[in-house]
């Protein structure tokens, strides 16, 4: 069994949904799959034990049964940086083989989850071509095809990763760079040796945000309708120009969050009276009292936000940039989107699934 490394040329290029999406269309084709994450950014506790919240969460679908300090060993920390600045840290690889070891019995295949980018790591020793020669992994890139110099950084992905490179995933990819990868770009990342394994849409569903979450990263505090924070925002808007504008512009969004200063009454009401997630008013100042009986009788949330406007969509841009992918309607489009655009029969290949009795190639896209 040869472990499949999901990793990618930037940061939050989408890993996380790539190994879920990946492991349970395996899984449904009847292949035992597991997940394993060496390095954690994101510290979640279970029970007494400290792992990543994304490999929690993973593995709680894929491989429950796994031990829940061994699913993620290493979680970088500012200590454990410190410790590397100073030449104190050793050990590390050897904990990683190990628990990697127990969690991969009995398993057909691993999906090992990177970190970052692919020198993430590097103080460490553990980038990702070092974890992925510890793991004798074959490496699964994701890349944001938007520009030239995205297609360059595959190029050197390849010389970096040689043969461990299995093929590479474009994510947020328009129309005419899905006509391009069918086309001259593709072909030519062929005959470099570059597998493209699959082109992936831009989807306003996975790029959306539960309001719980908006809220714990403005940082805001919820003025009423708790119920609905689980709620999720597609779409934001600012509530900064004329009351006459804002409302023929939010009658043309649906799942949106407003947000506008808290002393615009007449945006926070036009917003109210359309199909509107949440408020976050900003600049510390609460809304009058109608406001806040209008939103509790809509169950809309009102969101009060400590900076003014400008800082708080720099904020929320921020976030929206490094969402996770834990609820169930995202899982579910997550496993459309895959079915349709990835040749998961080609990764299940390269996994090493096409000879074994019982684990042959499985090809789950529409029409396949």
């Amino acid at each position: 069994m040869r472990p499949l490394y999901i990793a990618s040329v930037d940061s939050f290029a989408g890993k996380s949904l790539t190994a879920l999406a990946i492991g349970l269309a395996l899984r449904d084709g009847g292949v035992r799959v597991g997940y394993f994450k060496p390095l954690g950014t994101l510290p979640h506790t279970v029970g007494d034990v400290t792992t990543d919240e994304d490999a929690h969460f993973i593995s709680s679908l894929l491989n429950p049964e796994a031990p829940s300090e061994d699913i993620c060993p290493v979680l970088l920390s500012p200590e454990l940086v410190e410790s590397a600045l100073q030449g104190d840290v050793k050990g590390l690889p050897e904990r990683i083989r190990e628990s990697y070891e127990r969690v991969c019995q009995g398993r057909d295949v691993m999906l090992v989850g990177g970190v970052g980018d692919l020198s993430r790591g590097s103080l460490l020793r553990l980038s990702a071509p070092a974890i992925a020669d510890l793991l004798d992994a074959r490496v699964i890139l994701l890349d944001k095809l938007s520009a030239e110099p995205m297609v360059e950084e595959v190029l050197l992905a390849k010389r970096l990763l040689g043969d461990r490179f299995g093929g590479v995933i474009f994510n947020f990819v328009g129309p005419d760079e899905q006509e391009a990868l069918r086309g001259t770009l593709g072909r030519y990342l062929e005959r470099r040796g570059i597998p493209v394994l699959g082109a992936l849409p831009p989807d306003d569903l996975l790029g959306a945000i539960t309001i719980r979450e908006l809220s714990e990263h403005l940082p805001a505090k919820l003025l009423c309708c708790e119920k609905a924070l689980d709620e999720l925002v597609v779409h934001f808007v600012i509530g900064a120009m004329g009351v006459a504008s804002a409302a023929k512009y939010f009658r043309q969004l649906a799942d949106k969050a407003v947000i506008t200063g808290g002393d615009r009454a007449d945006i926070q009401l036009a917003a109210l009276q359309t199909a509107t997630k949440a408020i976050v008013l900003t600049g510390n100042i609460y809304p009058s009292s109608p406001i806040v009986k209008r939103a509790q009788q809509l169950g809309v949330p009102l969101l009060l936000a400590p900076h003014d406007t400008l800082a708080t969509v720099e904020r929320i841009e921020h976030v929206t940039g490094r969402l996770r992918v834990r609820e169930s309607a995202k899982v579910e489009r997550a496993r459309v989107l895959f079915r349709e655009h990835v040749d998961l029969k080609r990764i299940s290949a390269i996994a090493g699934l096409g000879g074994a009795p019982g684990t042959q190639p499985i090809d789950v896209r529409e029409g396949a």
